[in-house]
């Protein structure tokens, strides 16, 4: 007779070589998708790159060197205007 035991009937060796080798296929998936991500987000930084650069571009060749001088004296620097209002406070508090 044969005696039912909750033993398992099977080399636990061979269990962890299988939970191993399942855990690899995983691993090396995973490795796959972050690679294709990166890649995916190079990409796009590129494309972004390229769109700005054709901006910049037609916007350079449609401001005259003149007019880009008139620009800026109309329109000062956001960070001209920022350092002004500043100039100003210390003034007002001396």
């Amino acid at each position: 007779r044969k005696r039912l035991t909750l033993t398992p009937h099977y080399d636990p060796r061979v269990e962890e070589f299988v939970v191993n080798d399942v855990l690899s296929v995983f691993k090396l998936f995973e490795e796959g998708e972050v690679k294709a991500e990166e890649e995916e987000n190079r990409r796009k930084e590129e494309e972004e790159k390229k769109k700005q650069e054709e901006q910049q571009k037609k916007l350079s060749v449609n401001i005259t060197p003149e007019d880009k001088w008139k620009e800026v004296a109309i329109e000062p620097h956001p960070l001209v205007l920022i350092l002004q209002e500043q100039l100003a406070a210390q003034k007002a508090e001396q």
